[in-house]
């Protein structure tokens, strides 16, 4: 079985990865970077500017602060997932050129079965029919109540602790919208961060591909998955802002942001 991954290849994200390229024979990561890569295109620029929106200048660099600690925090505990122990196709392409013709004849050349992303950009349904089996697609929150970016964040603000964790779904043309393949619920302590949760979820999740996949590739059906029957909510980029990353720092060092202790569940919709 042919695995295509797409992802942005995160160290959050490359636990996830790490576990795929591990336990399959034949996958290519197509790691979606931000500026080089094997294709071009002079409209990346353009698409950018119309997706993004206007942010202050606090919020454009204080977010950009963040991110950058956040992902430094969880690489130093991720460090020892190194994918370059293990033997799989790599190649590059700019996050912006993915859906563009080329970027569906790259996608096409691979012949992939499963179109697997993690992190990647939201595809076009002609990327979406290119797998023989079915493309799945990694989020780090609990749809339909949470769609869309940063949802992990999202939930744990909110105080939201039951809706705390991530799922597998199929891909399709709504944003996180396909049928639940499995959810995972991470572990939680009263002194877990958000660096923890992105942690534990992230293995969750790995565990749970792998099943998925190893399931699929065996038994040569592809299962229904649950249905979302709610529309939900999806969180777009430009709703975080500075001021929710401190009053997020704020209620951590005050105590406020205290999740109730439970022991990690994974709940499967493959039968």
């Amino acid at each position: 079985m042919k695995i295509v991954i797409i992802s942005q290849c995160t160290p959050r994200e490359k636990i996830v990865v790490h576990e795929i390229v591990k336990n399959f024979d034949y996958v290519t990561l197509v790691n979606s970077e931000q500026s080089k890569g094997v294709l071009t295109n002079k409209e990346s620029k353009s698409v950018i500017a119309k997706k993004t929106k206007s942010r202050s200048f606090y919020d454009k660099n204080g977010l950009r602060f963040f991110h950058k600690f956040h992902k430094i925090a969880i690489q130093k505990r991720t460090h020892h997932f190194n994918l370059e122990n293990h033997d799989f196709t790599k190649v590059s392409i700019p996050f912006t050129e993915i859906n563009t013709k080329r970027g569906l004849a790259f996608i096409k050349s691979l012949n992939p079965d499963i179109l697997f992303t993690c992190n990647a950009p939201i595809l076009k349904g002609e990327i979406l029919n290119i797998p023989k089996i079915a493309a799945i697609n990694v989020h780090y929150g609990m749809p339909p109540h949470y769609r869309g970016n940063d949802t992990l964040f999202w939930a744990y603000i909110k105080k939201d602790f039951e809706n705390l964790g991530g799922c597998l779904h199929y891909t399709t043309k709504g944003v996180d919208r396909g049928n639940i393949l499995a959810e995972v619920f991470p572990s939680l302590d009263p002194k877990d961060s958000l660096v923890e949760v992105d942690i534990k979820t992230s293995k969750l999740l790995a565990k749970a591909a792998v099943k998925i996949l190893k399931d699929i590739e065996n038994c040569g059906q592809i299962p229904t998955g649950k249905e979302q029957v709610e529309k939900g909510r999806n969180y777009k980029l430009h709703e975080k802002t500075l001021k929710h990353h401190l009053t997020y720092l704020a209620q951590m060092n005050l105590g406020l942001l205290k999740p109730k202790p439970r022991k990690e569940m994974m709940v499967f919709y493959t039968k």
